[in-house]
């Protein structure tokens, strides 16, 4: 959908408060917005969710995922600022989540100018791996780690600290995430994008921590490649994942290969937790 015509914010902003501008990015499970909120005057990012056909279970859970989401507070992850319903002026409901707007590229971008080396791959990754772990930790699944819901925020550099980031980037998108005690009853089919689902999410099973844990994995491996892993269609690419384990080119080296291979391990049950992932790749940061 365009942006809204700029009219009075009572009339036109969405929840009275959030004025549209401009699209930043479209997908399967909504549209995000650059807007304006009009109480703060401040700029935000907005994702807008079609619920024309929700269920009132639906609504209830999205409910409970977006209280669950606002508690999440670290600085590798987007703020979620607020949570709303409306209706547009073509007469749809909307649900809508309002998160901090974080001005950079996307780590997508960012791979696309050429592979990052190593230490910058494992100093992104630490960064990911401890935000996963807190997210896990409140009972969040994300689902959909990959390099587009990365966003490399240079304005994050702290370089007064010997621990602080050579890369500063946060995980956004927690759009299609879901809460682990909700994880059973959210909808059936696959879930995240096929070229970083974990086998289980290309099944079509319910996505749990260790999902986002694989997913990362490709995400660096994709750092240190440049290429994804699984390429092609969403069909080709599901079906290469639960049929070719992943390589690791041998020029990483066997730590490297050890803790990739770990982290795309088919089973669930044996690939590390964020904090441990978080651990080695401290020590890859070199």
């Amino acid at each position: 959908m365009p942006p809204t015509e700029s009219r009075t914010p009572e009339r036109s902003a969405l929840g009275r408060r959030y004025q549209l501008e401009q699209q930043l990015g479209r997908g399967g499970s909504g549209e995000v917005f650059r807007a304006t909120d009009v109480r703060l005057q401040r700029a935000v990012a907005l994702k807008l969710f079609s619920i024309g056909a929700a269920t009132p279970q639906d609504i209830r859970r999205y409910a409970h995922e977006a209280r669950v989401l606002s508690s999440l507070t670290h600085p590798s992850l987007v703020a979620l600022l607020d949570v709303g319903a409306d209706v547009l002026p073509d007469g749809g409901p909307v649900a809508f989540l309002v998160m901090e707007l974080v001005d950079g590229r996307t780590l997508r971008d960012t791979i696309a100018d050429g592979p990052l080396t190593p230490s910058v791959t494992a100093d992104v990754g630490r960064q990911l791996a401890l935000a996963l772990g807190h997210a896990h930790g409140a009972g969040v699944v994300h689902r959909d780690v990959k390099p587009s819901n990365v966003l490399v925020a240079a304005d994050r550099a702290d370089s007064g600290r010997l621990d602080a980031p050579w890369m500063p980037v946060v995980l956004a998108d927690f759009g299609i995430a879901v809460t682990t005690a909700s994880a059973p009853e959210a909808p059936r089919g696959t879930s995240g994008t096929a070229g970083y689902q974990s086998p289980e999410q290309a099944l079509g099973h319910p996505a749990g921590p260790p999902s986002d844990v694989y997913s990362l994995g490709l995400v660096l491996l994709e750092c240190l490649t440049g290429v994804r892993a699984y390429p092609g269609d969403p069909l080709a690419s599901s079906l290469a994942r639960l049929l070719d384990p992943v390589e690791v080119p041998a020029r990483f080296g066997r730590d490297w290969s050890r803790l990739l291979l770990a982290m795309t391990a088919e089973d669930p049950a044996a690939r590390p937790a964020p904090a441990v992932v978080a651990a080695e790749l401290r020590a890859l940061r070199v």
